[in-house]
């Protein structure tokens, strides 16, 4: 299947080539996959998914009042034949004959590109995972709603679980002669349950993600997760307010180091809409911070050996000892900033290219939980976070949020309706402490983050 879409990519950049395109590039995209989803012992639906799509980026030579400039389009189809192709190439170099040319554009040629040795040595590490089929994913999805109902008399009822796994397949080819692709495989399992009645019931879930189904924990375990979750929730009321450290348990913290990229993509730092726009190279996390992007790492879902330009993607280290060593870039944002391609393009079938990393790690620290609530003695922990309250030109943060009240270094009852604030660069300058706990979530991972000096509000 690879072999084959590897081939579509070229046929389109070959076809455009010849209907005049001075540069082109594109690529094909195959995601097959199913998910099984089940709600008190029985099943609830079966999904398949099975599609495919090429899409293609064109650029043209357009007359200016300086010369000559390069104009560009894109387009995607799901028609794969000769004729679907053919109308795509036709659609896209109409679209680039009537776009106005673009100073900056950077063709997709002259990329540093994986070698073919690189490219055969990933293909041999990166082996896709069949073990689930649909009766596998079925009756992983039965035990883990089995676990999590009877785990105690005080689960109510199930919202479900769901079985999932499938597979991605993608293939890129540019006018310079690179064409490549790769595959990779995935499964998933998940569990949602409901405790108590009326206004004081409280719901929760768990869930894993992994490469292989058989990475995943065991259904079990995840259904009493769920459970445990969904039980400490019984009881929550608000609390009071005020200045106090705010501490994000692995599940919520993910979403930290995600603000941090948002606001050091090139493009968004190239149209001053980053509050990080003047920060490369200073100190904007305590020196015991790192964070990392790791786009070949064995326990990630983003792995990747080439971004959406084609350009070979490595291993960088973002947050040295909490200096921030650079800003993502794609060629465009490169030229643009005057850096160097970060390997971070990312690209749909159609759309101009976006900016996005591969496994984001923000490493772990060396203390346990408890001491790190210990060591704080009094404050709130985050389970949950509600809405999108945050403003990246500003940093400004506020969002809805659920959790513990922390008492003389212990955990001591659920709380909710309470929203918790600051702004980003000083909630990255005031991580206290991190936790020895590192979590994986798909594509990124984090352990518990606390944070000094938040405010936070509730109706206490």
């Amino acid at each position: 299947m690879t072999s084959h879409l590897q081939t579509l990519s070229q046929q389109l950049v070959e076809m455009a080539k010849i209907s005049g395109a001075c540069e082109a590039d594109a690529m094909a995209v195959a995601d097959t996959g199913e998910s099984i989803r089940v709600r008190n012992g029985k099943v609830e639906s079966v999904e398949r998914e099975d599609a495919q799509g090429v899409g293609l980026r064109v650029f043209v030579e357009q007359a200016t009042a300086q010369g000559t400039g390069l104009a560009f389009a894109s387009a995607s189809t799901s028609d794969v034949s000769e004729t679907g192709l053919k109308l795509l190439v036709k659609q896209v170099m109409e679209m680039a004959r009537i776009s106005e040319p673009d100073p900056d554009a950077v063709p997709p040629t002259g990329a540093n590109h994986p070698t073919r040795k690189e490219l055969d040595a990933w293909t041999e590490r990166h082996t896709v995972d069949a073990s689930w089929n649909t009766e596998a994913a079925k009756q992983a999805a039965l035990t883990c709603e089995d676990a999590a109902l009877s785990f105690s008399d005080k689960i109510t009822n199930s919202e479900g679980a769901e079985a999932g796994f499938g597979m991605v397949r993608v293939a890129y080819a540019s006018a310079d002669g690179f064409a490549a692709a790769y595959e990779k495989s995935s499964a998933a399992l998940s569990a949602s349950v409901i405790a108590g009645a009326g206004d004081g019931m409280q719901r929760d879930y768990a869930w894993d993600r992994k490469r292989s189904a058989n990475a995943l924990r065991a259904p079990e375990a995840i259904g009493r997760e769920a459970s445990e979750r969904t039980l400490r929730r019984l009881g929550a009321s608000s609390m009071d307010g005020g200045a106090m450290t705010v501490v994000f348990e692995p599940r919520v913290a993910a979403s930290i180091p995600g603000h941090l990229i948002s606001a050091i993509n090139g493009r968004a730092v190239l149209q001053q809409r980053s509050f990080l726009a003047d920060q490369k190279g200073k100190h904007i996390f305590p020196d015991f911070m790192r964070i990392v992007d790791d786009p070949d790492h064995p326990q990630g879902l983003g792995n990747r050996l080439f971004d959406g330009e084609g350009t070979r993607c490595r291993p960088m280290t973002i947050i040295d000892h909490g200096a921030l060593s650079g800003f993502l870039a794609d060629r465009y944002a490169a030229r643009r900033l005057g850096s160097t391609p970060t390997g971070h393009a990312s690209r749909g079938l159609t759309g101009d290219i976006s900016i996005g990393t591969s496994n984001l790690i923000l490493e772990a620290g060396h203390q346990t939980v408890e001491n790190i609530l210990h060591e704080i003695g009094n404050g709130l922990l985050v389970t949950e976070l509600i809405g999108f309250g945050v403003n990246g030109v500003t940093g400004d943060y506020s969002r809805g949020a659920s959790g513990f009240l922390i008492e003389n270094g212990k955990l001591s009852r659920p709380v909710q309706e309470i929203t918790i604030a600051g702004n980003l660069k000083d909630m990255f300058a005031n991580i206290s402490h991190l936790g020895d706990d590192l979590t994986w979530f798909g594509s990124s991972a984090v352990p518990t983050v606390a944070i000094t000096g938040m405010t936070v509000a509730g109706q206490g």
